[in-house]
């Protein structure tokens, strides 16, 4: 499929005006106090709240979109889902809305793909199984408030969670190609804004993407599977993002000390606490600086990608 002039246009919008835009966003929540600490760095303070940046991003894009794009109201809607989230993220970095509510209300604000969706079945194993209203309204909002919340999990140095959410988002893409689905559009105004953003959020960053930003990236991941069908891909290119979550479970059950970061010795490497969570994996066994170990986090990533296109385009035909 060749993307057609509009696609591009939204993911030029997207990216330009979070390239344009993030400088202001930067200078504004520093003014004001929305810093958090960088952890491996000294004496490091680092705006929060980024992913408002990306939203604006987004909602550029989806201006032009009105005027350019046929059907735009399922646009809207699958954009819709993604500010909920959003806007919950920013409750979250504000407040805390505690554990409970961050369960439960994930799974509400994700109904509205239930409008989308046009295909409610599912594979197990090699067998398709017709679920119908029950994929609609349970199945397929768990899975983006399951995306969003593995996501979200996934993350702790500069630039990991962006770096490994553009990772994700183009395979995504690469597949809808192959598939040749026009609904590849539903992404672009996403894929643009993340694009503008990983340049001020790789390493060193110059803003943290925050709940807001994970949030919302999670769900558009989230519901871009779910209507694109790519469950398959979709749970193959999160192994690590999994693996991740139950070694914090397992974290938790065994009622270990709590703890989100780790130091940086004097030789600038990394120093953790544990190896019970994927990102510390490789710095408790060997000496690495914080910029290596996330770089191995996108290579790990990228290989469950290259996997899940094989085994997606060759056990399993597009639905």
């Amino acid at each position: 499929m060749t993307i057609s002039p509009e696609y591009f246009l939204l993911f030029l919008m997207g990216f330009f005006t979070v390239l344009a835009s993030a400088p202001l966003f930067i200078r504004k929540f520093t003014k004001n106090g929305f810093v958090v600490p960088d952890m491996y760095k000294e004496d490091s303070m680092v705006p929060t709240m980024g992913g408002m940046v990306i939203i604006a991003g987004i909602l550029v894009s989806l201006i032009i979109a009105v005027f350019l794009v046929r059907g735009v109201a399922l646009l809207l809607i699958f954009y819709f889902i993604v500010f909920t989230y959003a806007m919950f993220g920013i409750l979250d970095d504000l407040i805390d809305v505690g554990r409970q509510l961050k369960i439960i209300a994930p799974f509400f604000m994700a109904i509205p793909i239930a409008l989308l969706s046009t295909d409610t079945t599912i594979w197990l194993l090699f067998w398709q199984v017709e679920l119908g209203a029950l994929f609609l309204f349970l199945i397929a909002p768990l899975f983006v408030m399951v995306i969003s919340n593995l996501i979200n999990m996934h993350s702790g140095f500069n630039g990991m969670q962006s770096g490994l959410s553009l990772i994700i988002t183009g395979f995504l893409i690469i597949q809808g190609i192959i598939w040749g689905y026009h609904t590849t559009l539903y992404i672009m105004p996403l894929f643009g804004a993340l694009c503008g953003f990983y340049i001020y959020n790789r390493y060193p960053s110059r803003i943290f993407e925050g709940n807001v930003g994970s949030l919302a990236i999670g769900s558009a991941v989230g519901a871009y599977i779910i209507l694109m069908n790519m469950e398959i891909l979709g749970i193959i290119i999160f192994i690590p993002h999994i693996i991740n979550f139950l070694m914090y479970a397992y974290w938790r059950v065994m009622k270990l000390p709590a703890t989100k970061f780790g130091t940086i010795n004097r030789a600038g490497n990394l120093v953790v606490p544990n190896y019970l969570t994927l990102k510390w994996v490789i710095p408790y066994f060997f000496p690495v600086s914080e910029k290596k170990a996330t770089r191995v986090m996108f290579l790990l990533t990228a290989l469950f990608g290259l996997i899940g296109l094989v085994i997606q385009n060759t056990l399993f035909l597009p639905r």
